[in-house]
């Protein structure tokens, strides 16, 4: 998996082997279970609604103002019920929850096979409006889920 490092393009990388920006939801997200890579994945399952979260504010990621960004990861869902959805949020702060962008994959319409690691993508297009200081936030929702559904290998990149 390309990093920060090597990639010019690369804003954010996570296995959930480390880390950093990640954190904000029920510790029981994390799990060694299954991994598309290394040993541990996030998950949400019935009793574990939201999935562990990357949270920054958008001039953390990037010196000059974003407008079009590329969310890639893996999912794998257990079963039908598995209909958890992979969120990109945008918010004005920290403070204030305000929806400055907001989108959803609903994972069962990209991910059709159960118990196999499937690459999804997320385009991201922020309005002009959006600013350095608004807080982006990516995470798995379970929405209702009645099976586990696991994301790993994350990464978030400069689009055109």
């Amino acid at each position: 998996m390309p990093n920060r490092a090597t990639d010019a393009a690369v804003l954010m990388t996570a296995d959930f082997e480390q880390s950093m920006g990640w954190g904000d939801a029920n510790p029981a997200s994390l799990t060694t279970d299954k991994a598309h890579s290394g040993k541990w994945s996030a998950r949400v399952k019935p009793d574990v609604t939201y999935g562990y979260t990357y949270s920054r504010p958008l001039g953390d990621l990037n010196a000059t103002p974003l407008s079009h960004m590329m969310l890639e990861g893996w999912v794998l869902r257990e079963a039908s019920g598995s209909t958890a959805k992979l969120v990109v949020q945008v918010t004005t702060s920290v403070t204030d929850e305000t929806n400055v962008f907001y989108t959803a994959l609903p994972v069962a319409s990209v991910v059709p096979k159960f118990g196999e690691w499937t690459a999804v993508k997320v385009p991201i297009n922020l309005p002009t409006s959006a600013t350095g200081t608004n807080r982006i936030k990516v995470y798995l929702w379970n929405d209702q889920s009645t099976a586990t559904t696991y994301l790993d290998d994350v990464r978030l990149s400069k689009a055109e």
